[in-house]
């Protein structure tokens, strides 16, 4: 058998895409309490929305059904063109396939958002940057390390997948742990037809530590950087009960 190892970035991948939209997103009751409680963070007099990594955008309708304008970004073709579908009645709602680190917007947002993030560098950090207006901010969501720590039960994000289809198996393995927020992503394909097994190995992703994400905002221009919980209130990253919470910027 001819055994074939292959690298690639799995998000943007069309099969792998259109798996992950069964079981990579949260329930849409959770994104929807979630859209609601960014809302109340939105500064007064914004209009104009942008979400980054914006996958398939369901929640957004709670903001579209609000009167902003949402733009979402989203490196995977197969999500932006779900998220159009999904949001075909609303005429405030765009959606453009695009790379975070090219974005070429140019203060233009009241608001940025990212959630569920794969990892912020310097290079993206000043694209929204430059992407929001003057007295724009920066809404950025962060997983907290120290409550999986103890919870380890709600630890690993795992799926597993066996699929068949004309005599090609597919094993799918998925794996996100949410303490050291490193993700792994493997495929091994069997091609019984052409006696050939291929494996997939997806890059990995791991999140540097808050703090330093602080510092890659201040170095992007950004003030008055803070952490919060999602009711809005001050939040200390040692805290051990509460899973997520938000860092923001102002421009």
């Amino acid at each position: 058998m001819k055994i074939i190892d292959e690298k690639f970035n799995r998000y943007g991948d069309q099969d792998y895409d259109k798996e992950y939209i069964k079981w990579g997103f949260d329930d849409l009751e959770i994104q929807i309490v979630m859209a609601e409680k960014l809302q109340r963070l939105f500064p007064e007099n914004s209009t104009k929305i942008l979400d980054i990594a914006c996958g398939i955008s369901r929640y957004h309708q709670v903001w579209l059904e609000s009167g902003y304008e949402v733009t979402g970004i989203d490196i995977s073709n197969t999500f932006i063109e779900y998220s159009r579908d999904y949001n075909k009645a609303f005429e405030k709602g765009s959606y453009f396939v695009c790379d975070f680190n090219e974005l070429s917007f140019d203060n233009e947002f009241d608001v940025a958002i990212w959630t569920d993030p794969v990892g912020l560098t310097g290079v993206s950090t000043n694209r929204v940057f430059n992407a929001l207006k003057p007295t724009g901010i920066f809404i950025y969501e962060m997983w907290n390390e120290n409550y999986f720590k103890y919870h380890t039960d709600e630890r690993h994000n795992d799926c597993r997948t066996w699929t068949y289809h004309d005599g090609i198996y597919r094993l799918v393995r998925h794996e996100y742990n949410r303490a050291t927020c490193v993700s792994e992503h493997e495929e091994i394909i069997f091609d019984i037809p052409n006696d050939t097994m291929i494996h997939k190995t997806g890059l990995g992703a791991k999140s540097v530590n808050s703090y330093c994400y602080v510092q890659i905002m201040e170095a992007a221009g950004f003030k008055n950087v803070r952490f919060i919980d999602y009711e809005g209130q001050p939040f200390n990253t040692e805290n051990q009960q509460i899973k997520q919470f938000f860092m923001i910027g102002e421009k």
